[in-house]
């Protein structure tokens, strides 16, 4: 693992097990949450301690998903950026705080599985912006939904993605309708049915996601 610190050795909260301040401000649920050991190289929920409520944000313990919004300027959340080589991950934190669900989860054919990788399109009409930066939040066979800085509505028929394949630098290009869309403040939260997509970019894109999921679920 290298440098990759885990969010209270890195912090020094003294919230994990035998940690000098479980005792008074409780065991932090990122050092016990065995569901994510793994997940970005760390132990339990130890590098991604923004998705867990209940951790320290801000030097106070906050609601579920960071409520506060201080991950977006917490150095570890910077420095797991940095390791992971994915530089719109802050991007996630607002999605977080809306709703780890989605309108459109009773009806979707496929399974979608949780990865996040860089992303960038352009929208027609839309003149504040040469490209548009956002990142993944899940992907299946028919789509994927993101996070993004903020645009205004395309126009009816499909938009071209550039999508960093997970492993490398190389990229890959997906075509796709935006068939929802939501505001998060000053971010975009949207959904996109797949119309055209390389088959192996998606087999190496849903092999990623599919292994770092089982990889969660066998550590349960």
């Amino acid at each position: 693992m290298g440098d990759r610190q885990n969010c209270w050795e890195f912090n020094k909260c003294g919230r994990e097990p035998g940690g000098s301040r479980a005792g008074e401000t409780g065991v932090c649920p990122a050092t016990t949450a065995i569901s994510c050991s793994g997940l970005y190289n760390g132990i339990n929920g130890g590098r991604i301690c923004w998705a867990i409520a209940g951790t320290f944000a801000a030097g106070r313990i906050s609601g579920a998903y960071a409520r506060e919004f201080s991950c977006l300027n917490c150095d570890f959340l910077r420095k797991v950026c940095k390791d992971e080589n994915i530089c719109k991950f802050d991007q996630l934190t607002p999605y977080r705080i809306y709703n780890n669900s989605s309108r459109m989860f009773g009806r979707r054919e496929f399974m979608r599985i949780d990865v996040h990788l860089d992303l960038k399109f352009s929208i027609a009409g839309d003149a504040r912006h040469n490209h548009i930066y956002g990142v993944t939040i899940d992907f299946g066979c028919g789509g994927f939904s993101f996070i993004s800085e903020h645009f205004m509505p395309s126009s009816k028929g499909p938009v071209k993605y550039r999508i960093k394949l997970p492993g490398n630098n190389t990229c890959t290009h997906v075509s796709g309708e935006i068939v929802w869309k939501t505001e998060v403040r000053d971010r975009c939260l949207a959904g996109v049915k797949i119309m055209g997509l390389n088959d192996d970019a998606k087999r190496d894109i849903l092999d990623y996601a599919y292994s770092r999921w089982l990889k969660g679920v066998r550590l349960q």
